[in-house]
């Protein structure tokens, strides 16, 4: 009789419609392009494709989940003041106890006294925190939550320009463009399940703050899971499996619902997931990538792939695949909702809209363990 499989790992991928949007921006342009404000863009060989950073989505996700859980944010704050009288250096509360935001997210810190180096490259850490980061003991979670860029499917055709003038009371009207793009937009995630609540005070790294750990173990919000004796600790919330699923199922929620970008005020865009695509792996894989095509008539998922990724990867698959869409967005609609109840090498699907997706998942990491 085989082993039954742990969850570990929550993967997925999602598309959102950006029609006539202007999510993420870059400043302004070069060269003729100099007085016009453009998006984040990347080469893609002779193509410039439109992005919105992991950074960027993130945050969004971040508030959202605020705004939909009334949880106390960690809200970013001065922590140095150099001798200038400038600040440089900032971060937010560094308590995944009683901030399920930083459990969720990370966050870095370094000490005093540790001198300057290179900013780590730690999710949240070097963009969202804008630490330094530091040679020895820094304060450091990496997020158990990794994500992609949010890239448009379409690498042609996604342009539009918006021209406009600011009347002064005197003088001449201002001329100032705006670029824009009118396209959808995928990006893949994987949250490692099994690190939330978990704290590793290893070695040169340490995650949750000693003074903090000392005050939660008095008031028994932690226990010692692990002594490693001279190389640290390993610590672990009380009812961590309980705290686990309420932070992964409000974080599934969230996302479901995601809300934020730049210019909403020119360019209002709904950024909930048209498509919401999740399951519980046995792995870290981020295995659903890939799954989306628009060949500038509408977005296409690639229905085909998607069964040979479940069939390859059956074995670590532990939940069901949820396929959350909206009605009448997906081109190829039909072959998508054709899937509900199929199953590949013993995982099924199930075809729903995001939202419920997002509800589906959440409601069996509770009904689990």
């Amino acid at each position: 009789m085989s082993t039954p499989k742990e969850l570990t790992h929550i993967a997925g991928t999602f598309v959102i419609e950006a029609p006539a949007s202007f999510l993420n921006g870059a400043g302004l342009g070069e060269g003729e392009d100099r007085n016009v404000t453009v998006p984040k863009t990347f080469r893609d060989g002779q193509y410039r494709v439109p992005y919105v950073s992991a950074q960027a989505w993130k945050r969004w996700l971040r508030n959202t989940i605020i705004e939909e859980t009334g949880w106390p944010a960690s809200e970013l704050r001065a922590l140095d003041i150099n001798e200038k009288g400038n600040t440089n250096k900032i971060g937010g509360e560094f308590n995944p106890v009683d901030f399920p935001e930083d459990d969720i997210f990370g966050y870095m810190r370094a000490e005093k006294g540790q001198g300057k180096s290179k900013s780590e490259d730690e999710d949240e850490a070097e963009e969202d925190r804008k630490i330094a980061g530091s040679r020895t003991r820094a304060l450091m979670r990496a997020s158990p939550f990794s994500a992609s860029i949010l890239v448009s499917l379409r690498k042609t055709g996604w342009q539009g320009r918006d021209e406009g003038f600011v009347h002064l009371k005197e003088g001449s009207p201002q001329p100032y463009t705006t670029e824009f793009y009118n396209s959808n937009m995928q990006a893949i995630f994987c949250l490692n399940y099994k690190r939330l609540g978990l704290f590793m005070n290893i070695g040169d790294r340490i995650e949750l703050d000693e003074k903090k750990a000392q005050e939660f173990l008095q008031n028994k919000k932690i226990v010692i899971k692990k002594d490693e004796g001279k190389s640290g600790k390993i610590y672990e919330m009380v009812d961590a499996e309980v705290k686990r699923k309420e932070r992964a199922a409000a974080l599934l929620k969230a996302l479901s619902r995601l809300r934020g970008g730049a210019k909403q005020a020119a360019f209002g865009t709904d950024v909930s997931p048209k498509v919401l695509i999740v399951s519980g792996l046995a792995c870290g894989n981020p295995i659903f990538n890939g799954l989306f095509s628009d060949d500038g008539n509408g977005p296409i998922m690639k229905v085909d792939t998607l069964r040979e990724i479940v069939r390859d990867y059956a074995d670590r698959i532990v939940t069901p695949v949820y396929i959350g869409i909206r009605k009448g967005y997906l081109k190829n609609e039909n072959a998508v909702t054709a899937l509900s109840g199929l199953s590949e090498n013993g995982v099924s699907f199930v075809v729903t809209t995001p939202i419920d997706a997002s509800q589906q998942i959440a409601k069996l990491l509770n009904r689990s363990g």
